[in-house]
């Protein structure tokens, strides 16, 4: 029977393709792209940057698949993604299969529906060139950087080092942003002052004085005057205040808040995405976007009226299809063929859920338990963004102090809640009224505690604390946010760990009635949780680059490198003509720069440090015997290099290598995470449980998040790949062999019980997922 052949990048979304089409449309993927770039060889710079294209290793069996599935069809439909690397991947499909690329059907989408599918077939575009061209630029400028520099770091740093040292155009510029943030936190120890809080009226209310004093003395003595001051308390008038909705979710936003609100990195962020995305639930995950279509607002009032009132609805909610600044205009005067190619790739929206009166998704095939939260928080964002604004009563309450200061405290209290009803407000807030009512005059303190605190520490960055800065200057595009920040931990530059504070002698004071009392302590302060801490072999790289290629990674260059790509992609630049200002300039800085001169600081007559395969070592050579010992990782490397360690400082013990992370008990048994061969796994009392959790995230890995491995057992082991285990919402198929990232969760159904035997468990595997184990 003739098709239509439709060809997408990720095969999950084929089958709803197929259904949503019907019969005589056909979907295979691509798997992403089918041909690459190997290396600069395969780029002729005197023939304006020609490259060779070779086909991926691994590949041949999918294109010679797609050869047939292609020559059978009567129609090919190319359904890459809607951005850069999708519109390359389309134009490669063309040049393999020898379509022409002038008059081959283009159709996008931005969600997996029956309504998107069937709008994007009745209008096809073409593949837009200029988007190609844009990215075969960014790929050529990737592999420049890469090949030129990389080396460099081999020859001047280490050239066996586990993962392999290497320089980015961006993942550079992205480690910057870590390394001189270590750089304001070594030269920001902070200073300690006082946070002073008086409780006053019969409810105890904590108010907070408007000064930090700086030192025992005079903290003292403000204390002293306390006692016979007398404190005036009076009520200022009530203003009235708003609380916008938020903006839709672009692609940085979302991750974000994710990263926010659920823990997650900006990959598994995308991760979760992705597979909503395949699945129907959401529209397309990469996007700059800030708006919605027509349609979907139509859809979204109705919601909001049926389930809050009309009164909830957005004011203005049809503003939010307007693309404002989202998309600027071409310099150029286009041709009606570019206006439609730059229409349609311009559709993008926000990322939102496909049906709005879908407010949660359930754990089955893809579906986990992340994606179920991630898929809550897009809900719920989206909604907020169409509501109307929260409305506000604030008062602030005054009582002086001494030293002409004020104690002030405020509070507000909902008189429209607006968007703040989907996600829960306080109603009733007590004090608002109590303060209100409350007698101006004279008051007493209950009593008044200052505390030693730390001002002006800086703190080091989240992950979503970096997508923000990334944004901010331009490094990058939102859909590269997270793989430039899993690039930089892979790499070893970065890691994502828990900070151990200072310890600081401190006295606090405490004042009730007319006793003042002091309390010496010992506190720990700048501890942090989560965060990227560059680590020495991130110290070592970015000191020789930013020694050697300084101005290759300032941000205002890596941001005009952008920008000419973004000309590009509107056809208002010359593509090759960025690629060779970029060699240019790298040829020009290496040009003095001499290979083979390796950092190694000398500790004393026969240790050094040095850096070796799996890091930071020290070299240790008695007579004619060379051994190596693991270096602490929270050495500083200037530090160092002045001379201010002592050996035993440097070295990391046996004991500490091996111990693990104590995470606490569960069920009255002690429960420690530890890094082994195949990942990370747990020691529950005597059993040990292999832990799925990134390796990455060994240092913030808390007992509540290791707790679902330990109480789910396993039901059945069908092999060493795959068991039946007991799951939040009941029995489910594990599957995970060694090679793969992640494991699959597969729904029983019918066929299959928790207590069958193995081999019938074995054959449902082959006969429903074709998994042979």
């Amino acid at each position: 029977m003739p098709y239509t052949a439709v060809i997408v990048e990720s095969p999950a979304k084929c089958s709803k393709i197929e259904k949503f089409l019907g019969a005589g449309y056909k979907c295979m993927a691509s798997f992403g792209h089918l041909r690459t770039i190997d290396n600069l060889n395969c780029i002729d710079v005197e023939n304006n940057f020609k490259p060779t294209f070779k086909n991926i290793t691994g590949k041949s069996r999918q294109i010679t698949t797609l050869r047939s599935f292609i020559a059978e069809a009567q129609d090919v439909l190319l359904a890459a993604d809607d951005d850069r690397e999708g519109e390359a991947i389309a134009w490669h499909i063309c040049q393999l299969y020898n379509l022409p690329v002038a008059t081959t059907k283009r159709i996008i989408f931005h969600e997996v529906t029956e309504n998107a599918l069937k709008a994007a077939v009745q209008n096809p575009t073409r593949i837009n060139m200029e988007l190609v061209n844009a990215q075969q630029s960014r790929q050529i400028l990737d592999l420049i950087v890469g090949f030129k520099l990389s080396p460099m770091l081999w020859n001047n740093i280490s050239f066996k080092t586990e993962k392999g040292l290497s320089a980015g155009r961006c993942q550079t510029p992205a480690l910057r942003l870590v390394y001189e943030n270590q750089k304001e936190i070594d030269c920001s120890p902070g200073r300690k002052v006082y946070n002073t809080t008086g409780y006053f009226t019969s409810k105890n209310l904590d108010f907070t004085l408007d000064f930090n004093h700086d030192g025992e003395k005079s903290m003292e003595n403000f204390l002293c005057e306390s006692v016979n001051f007398d404190h005036m308390y009076e009520c200022g008038n009530v203003r009235k205040t708003t609380k916008n909705p938020p903006s839709p979710f672009t692609t940085s936003a979302l991750q974000q808040s994710a990263s926010t609100e659920l823990r997650l990195s900006p990959k598994a962020t995308m991760d979760a995405c992705q597979k909503l995305y395949e699945g129907g639930y959401i529209t397309y995950m990469r996007t700059d976007s800030k708006t919605y279509s027509i349609d979907f607002i139509k859809t979204a009032k109705t919601a909001i009226s049926k389930t809050y009132g009309d009164d909830y609805v957005h004011p203005e909610i049809e503003k939010l299809s307007e693309r404002g600044d989202d998309k600027k205009p071409s310099k150029k005067k286009k041709t009606k063929k570019k206006e439609e190619e730059s229409t349609a790739q311009e559709a993008h929206e926000a990322i939102r859920p496909t049906k709005i009166d879908v407010t949660s998704v359930k754990e089955e095939g893809s579906i986990s338990s992340r994606e179920i939260k991630v898929y809550a928080l897009i809900w719920r964002n989206t909604m907020e963004s169409c509501m109307a604004a929260a409305i506000y009563n604030g008062v602030t309450a005054k009582i002086t102090a001494p030293e002409d200061h004020n104690y002030k405290y405020s509070t507000e209290q909902a008189v429209f809640p607006g968007w703040k009803i989907v996600a829960g407000y306080e109603e009733n807030n007590q004090s608002f009224t109590f303060l209100q009512h409350l007698k101006p005059g004279s008051i007493n303190y209950k009593k008044i505690l200052s505390k030693v605190t730390m001002k002006d520490l800086k703190s080091h960055f989240t992950e979503a604390k970096l997508v923000q800065l990334l944004e901010q200057h331009g490094i990058g595009r939102p859909s590269t946010f997270a793989s430039l920040i899993d690039k930089i931990q892979e790499r070893g530059y970065v890691k994502k760990a828990n900070v151990t504070g200072k310890k600081v002698k401190c006295v606090d004071f405490e004042l009730v009635e007319d006793v003042l009392e002091e309390k010496a302590d010992e506190k720990e302060f700048g501890g942090e949780k989560g965060k990227l801490v560059i680590q020495q072999l991130g110290v070592v790289v970015m000191d020789f680059l930013l020694a050697h290629y300084n101005d290759m990674f300032t941000y205002d260059y890596t941001k005009g490198m952008e920008d000419t790509l973004d000309l590009i992609a509107k056809g208002d630049s010359v593509w090759h003509d960025l690629c060779r200002s970029c060699l240019e300039q790298i040829d020009t800085l290496s040009g003095g720069l001499k290979p083979g001169n390796k950092e190694q600081i000398k500790i004393d007559e026969t240790h050094t440090y040095m850096i070796a395969k799996y890091g930071p070592v020290i070299k240790c050579v008695n007579g004619t015997k060379t051994t190596f010992k693991k270096v602490r990782e929270d050495i500083d490397i200037d530090k160092l290099r002045r001379g201010e360690y002592s050996l035993d400082e440097i070295i990391t013990t046996k004991a500490a290598i091996n111990s693990g992370r104590a995470l606490g008990k569960h069920l009255g048994k002690e429960v420690d995470l530890k890094k082994g061969r195949f990942g990370l796994y747990a020691i529950w009392g005597t059993t040990n449980i292999n832990i799925k959790l990134d390796a990455k995230d060994y240092e913030t890995i808390e007992l509540k998040d290791v707790v679902e491995f330990l109480i789910k057992p396993i039901l059945l082991e069908i092999s060493k790949d795959a068991s039946i285990r007991n799951g939040k919402h009941g029995p489910y198929v594990y599957y995970k062999t060694d090679k793969m990232k992640k494991p699959k969760f597969l729904s029983l159904d019918k066929d299959i019980r928790p207590n069958c035997s193995v081999s019938d468990a074995k054959a449902w595997l082959k006969d429903k997922h074709d998994i042979v184990v």
